[in-house]
C-alpha cells in the first residue's frame, strides 16, 4: 500500500524531489494534498505537480491536513514556520519528514523530538544528500575503516550569483544568513563521519551588494583528531559544489555534490576497490533508499532510522554554533516584517 503523504507548508524548492518520486513510484507514494498559507506558493506547486502528471488537492487549513487520511506530512515551509507545523502534526499523531535545517529555535526542536519519541512517531530530517549514492558510499567506507582516521573534511556549497536578491530577502532574517540556510547539508555529513567537534570557529562576512546579510562564510570545526572546514558564498559563478574526505588510508572526493561522481584513492585494495586513484560513477539500484522510503520503513517498524535523534540534534547545535548563535534562537529579525517588505 502506498504511503499517504501531504505537504504541510510547501514553499521550499525541495518539494520538487518528493513530487518526482511520487510520479515515478505511484505504488509507493501517494499525495493526499498540500497546504500553504500563501496562495502564490500554492499556485506554483500546483503547476509543478501538473508538470509531473500529478493532481494534488489543496487543503484550506492545517487542521484539514491533519484530519485527513494522511499517514505522514512533509514539512516544506519557510524555516521559521517548520517547527510549528511539525509540532502540530506530531500532536495530531502524524509522522513527519522535516525540511532542513531543523527550525529556528533549539528548545522547540528538542521539545518536538521528545514529543515524537513519547508518541512513538517518526521524525526524520530531509537532508537529501544522505541518500546520494556517492555520499552514502563515502560514509560506508569511512565507518568500515577503509579511509583510516579521518583527519580533514572540506565542504563547499555555494549559491548562484543570479539568486542574490531572492537570497537576501529570505536569509536576512537568520543569524548566519546563507550559512544558516545551506550549511546543514554539509554539517550533517561531517557529523556522520567525524562526530561532534570540540570547538567551532566561524568567520561570517558580508562582502557583496548592500552588505546587509552574511553572504560569505568559512567555519572551521576542531575535532580531537582532525579538522572540518565548511565554506560557502551567495555569489558563485558556476555551481562548484564539492565534498572532500581525507583519511590516513584513503581520500574520497565528490563533485559536483548530488552527482554520481566519486574520485577515490586508497592506500590498499578494499571493498572491491583497487589501490591508487580511480574515477568512479556509483549507480544506485532501483531499490536504493530515498527520504520517503526511509520514512516509510521506519514507520512500518522495519528498521530504526539511519540517522538518530541524537545525530540530528548534534547537527543543529553545530550549525547554530557556526552561525554564532549562543541562545538557540536563529532568528535575527521578525519574519512578518520581512514578508511585508517583500510586498
Amino acid at each position: 500500500m502506498a504511503l499517504k503523504v501531504a505537504f504541510l507548508g510547501c514553499w521550499h524548492s525541495h518539494t520538487g524531489m518528493h513530487l518526482r518520486e511520487a510520479a515515478r513510484s505511484p505504488d509507493e507514494v501517494q499525495f493526499i494534498g498540500m497546504y500553504d498559507p500563501d496562495p502564490e506558493v500554492i499556485a506554483i506547486r500546483q503547476g509543478k505537480s501538473e508538470e509531473e502528471g500529478l493532481d494534488i488537492p489543496v487543503f484550506d487549513s492545517v487542521d484539514a491536513v491533519l484530519n485527513s487520511e494522511v499517514d505522514a506530512v512533509i514539512v516544506e515551509g519557510h524555516v521559521y514556520q517548520n517547527l510549528d507545523y511539525a509540532e502540530q502534526a506530531l500532536t495530531a499523531g502524524k509522522h513527519v519528514l522535516l525540511e532542513k535545517p531543523a527550525g529556528v529555535n533549539l528548545d522547540q526542536f528538542k521539545r518536538i523530538q521528545k514529543l515524537a519519541s513519547d508518541k512513538q512517531l517518526v521524525l526524520n530530517l530531509a537532508y537529501m544528500w544522505r541518500y546520494n549514492p556517492v555520499v552514502h558510499e563515502i560514509i560506508r567506507l569511512a565507518k568500515l575503516g577503509v579511509l583510516g582516521d579521518i583527519y580533514a573534511y572540506r565542504g563547499h556549497i555555494p549559491k548562484p550569483h543570479s539568486w542574490r536578491t531572492e537570497l537576501e530577502e529570505e536569509n536576512g532574517i537568520y543569524h548566519g544568513g546563507i550559512y544558516f540556510e545551506m550549511a546543514g547539508h554539509l554539517v550533517d555529513i561531517m557529523v556522520a563521519l567525524m562526530g561532534r567537534p570540540a570547538d567551532v570557529h566561524p568567520i561570517l562576512r558580508k562582502h557583496y551588494g548592500k552588505r546587509t546579510v552574511v553572504d560569505n562564510a568559512v567555519v572551521v570545526h576542531d575535532f580531537e583528531r582532525g579538522l572540518g572546514t565548511i565554506d560557502m558564498a551567495a555569489m558563485q559563478v558556476g555551481m562548484a559544489r564539492r565534498i572532500e574526505v581525507h583519511g590516513t588510508s584513503g581520500t574520497a572526493l565528490h563533485a559536483p555534490i548530488g552527482s554520481n561522481n566519486l574520485s577515490l584513492c586508497l592506500e590498499e585494495e578494499a571493498e572491491g576497490y583497487q589501490s591508487g586513484w580511480q574515477e568512479l560513477e556509483i549507480e544506485p539500484p532501483d531499490s536504493f533508499p530515498t527520504l520517503l522510503r526511509e520514512l516509510r520503513a521506519c514507520m512500518n517498524g522495519e528498521k530504526e532510522p539511519d540517522y538518530s535523534q541524537a545525530h540530528d540534534l548534534t547537527v543543529q547545535e553545530v550549525l547554530l554554533a557556526g552561525c554564532q548563535v549562543t541562545d538557540g534562537n536563529a532568528l535575527s529579525a521578525d519574519p512578518q516584517m520581512n514578508a511585508d517588505k517583500r510586498r
